[in-house]
């Protein structure tokens, strides 16, 4: 992976064989509150779902998917680490769209991410409703 940043934005290159997350984790630093403004290329053994009333449903797929999109959110936890909120459109070789939560995948050839950094705010991961899942809260600075 190659990154660059400056106030506002990180910018990077994944390579392929890198896992998703771990490499976003990387290029984010110590930065908890930014927004997925861009992101395309390729993965391969990923998991999508869709939050049904039991819980997610989730599909793994192995092949490799073209990324359409990837928008979302990241959002500091209440322990302080970052929690990645990544919703996904992506192509097979068939050119059918799938999409829904992404919670992983791995590089095939590349990705190229870029985030904003939100100056003045910060967004939160709270529990809002005791029981409930913690919400995005997004707060001034």
């Amino acid at each position: 992976m190659i990154s660059t940043r400056t106030d506002s934005f990180i910018a990077a290159r994944l390579d392929d064989g890198e896992d998703l997350f771990a490499s976003m984790l990387a290029a984010l630093g110590e930065t908890r509150t930014a927004v997925i403004v861009s992101a395309i290329g390729m993965l391969r053994d990923l998991e999508i779902g869709w939050l049904g009333p039991d819980g997610y449903e989730k599909r793994r797929f192995t092949d490799p998917f073209e990324i359409l999109s990837i928008s979302g959110t990241v959002n500091r936890k209440p322990d302080g680490k970052a929690f990645i909120h990544p919703h996904a459109s992506l192509s097979g070789r068939d050119m059918a769209v799938i999409g829904g939560h992404l919670f992983g995948g791995t590089v095939n050839n590349t990705c190229e991410l870029v985030f904003l950094i939100p100056g003045g705010m910060n967004f939160e991961r709270k529990v809002l409703v005791e029981g409930e899942p913690p919400r995005f809260c997004p707060e001034k600075e």
